[in-house]
């Protein structure tokens, strides 16, 4: 006689975890800790473009030069991103926040004491590599201690921490650069870097809705997902878009804006680093004013598709026309009001693409897809400063510098509005849930009707 086998019903497959107490205190805290990864790992990046000038002069580069040179902390960045979301889900995330930031500073030292050309794009490769696992990972604990309908507020607070080292620390780095020498802005932000990491290993930690809580919920419902019905998604091809599209214009804006001050609008040196971050005043109140209005939408029913989806590409794609439009404006006062207005409403959307992605992913997945949406992303926007870097040469050649430097702003602002349409037709993060929670149930139901997993005849 043949048992009957009865398959086991089945929760959800992406199962709301239980209520749990908010926890605001201990929640901002590490969000706040959290940011200073973000700060750092810019940081770690601008420090190139407050250089630009005097480390070109002194190592005898061209723009284009230059502008490898910073694109090459681009190239293994999206590689080591990508490895990363292969094992992302498995690997504590205490540990690894640590270990790549002191790596990044340790990276930051051969530069003050034996600076050349070569030397500056190994570093920059090999610091590309370490920062690859950092904003994946730093995003997704802070989703620990957040629920769903909360996430856009603290994302926007970890994604001002590019704007927050422009307006904090530009300005005295600046003036160390000014002061002692290129070189010595390095050793800076290697101190920063080794000061947050001793903080982390002390008080570092994930958060209720954390990995455990994820863990739980796997061991419960088998809810792994096969990595391509996530992959294949419209959420996920609009957040590649989108994250490109804002990433090349970061990238740009990090490596040509003080230049554009200086050799475009005519201002000092000094007088340029200082301004460096002033454009961010804008990208943080559009980042907090959005993030906090789709949180509250969201409590209030409104759906992401609409909230997140559609919102968040009108509003990038408004910040790229501004954008666009830098070669039709004259003078120093509105070219600035043009950037201000361009960068502030293309990075607002920032406060929505994490959220929008990681609602598609099983709880024990989120860090993974994240990381692989990153990778995509990150490696296609890495090309945008040796694009521009040709562009600039040409226009210094045909004697039309500074005229270059607005054109190169106008089509990074011409991709922003793609990447922002994008983004609102194809991210609906409610369908695309309803796909993968699909296709993960028909991932558990094959793998309980293998051979393997049938039981045998019972005699």
């Amino acid at each position: 006689m043949v048992s009957e086998h009865v398959l086991p019903q089945r929760e959800p497959i992406i199962a709301p975890i239980a209520a749990i107490k908010p926890r605001p205190v201990p929640a901002w805290s590490m969000t706040v800790m959290l940011l200073g990864v973000m700060l750092i790992s810019y940081l770690d990046k601008a420090i190139l473009g407050l250089v630009a000038q005097p480390a070109m002069a002194d190592l005898g580069l061209s723009a284009a030069e230059f502008g490898a040179i910073s694109s090459a902390a681009g190239l293994l960045g999206p590689l080591s991103t990508l490895l990363y979301a292969l094992v992302a889900d498995r690997l504590p995330v205490k540990v690894t926040l640590f270990t790549v930031v002191v790596i990044w500073s340790l990276l930051q030292l051969p530069i003050v004491f034996a600076a050349s050309g070569t030397l500056l794009l190994a570093t920059r490769f090999m610091l590309g590599a370490a920062e690859g696992p950092a904003a994946p990972a730093a995003y997704a604990t802070a989703y620990t201690w957040w629920p769903n309908e909360r996430r856009g507020l603290p994302t926007a607070l970890l994604t001002t921490g590019a704007s927050f080292g422009k307006l904090l620390f530009a300005p005295p780095l600046a003036f160390v650069i000014a002061a002692f020498s290129w070189e010595a802005g390095f050793l800076a932000v290697a101190l920063l870097g080794f000061a947050w990491g001793v903080g982390w290993l002390l008080i570092g930690r994930e958060g209720p809705h954390g990995q455990a809580a994820a863990a739980e919920t796997v061991a419960e419902t088998g809810s792994r997902a096969p990595l391509r019905s996530i992959l294949l998604t419209g959420t996920f091809a609009g957040f590649v878009a989108a994250y490109t599209s804002v990433a090349m214009l970061a990238i740009v804006v990090l490596t040509w804006l003080p230049s554009y001050f200086q050799v475009s609008l005519g201002f000092s040196a000094v007088a340029a680093g200082s301004l460096f971050g002033v454009p961010s005043i804008a990208a943080m109140v559009f980042l907090y004013g959005y993030g906090a209005w789709s949180d509250r939408m969201l409590r209030r029913g409104m759906s992401a598709r609409r909230a997140r989806g559609l919102w968040g590409g009108v509003l990038l794609a408004l910040g790229g026309a501004f954008l666009a439009a830098l070669p039709l404006a004259s003078g120093p006062v509105v070219p600035f009001a043009l950037l201000m207005l361009g960068y502030g409403l293309a990075i607002s959307v920032s406060a929505v693409l994490n959220p929008a992605l990681v609602l598609i992913a099983p709880p024990g997945q989120q860090r993974s897809v994240l990381s692989a949406g990153l990778a995509v992303a990150g490696l296609l926007a890495a090309t945008g400063p040796l694009i521009t870097g040709h562009f600039l040469d040409t226009a210094r050649a045909a004697g039309t510098l500074a005229e270059g430097y607005a054109t190169v702003f106008m089509l990074a602002g011409g991709v922003a509005i793609v990447g922002g349409a994008l983004f609102a037709l194809l991210v609906n993060p409610e369908r695309d849930a309803a796909k993968v929670e699909a296709a993960a149930r028909l991932a558990h139901s094959t793998h309980l009707d293998s051979p393997e997993r049938r039981p045998g005849p019972v005699r």
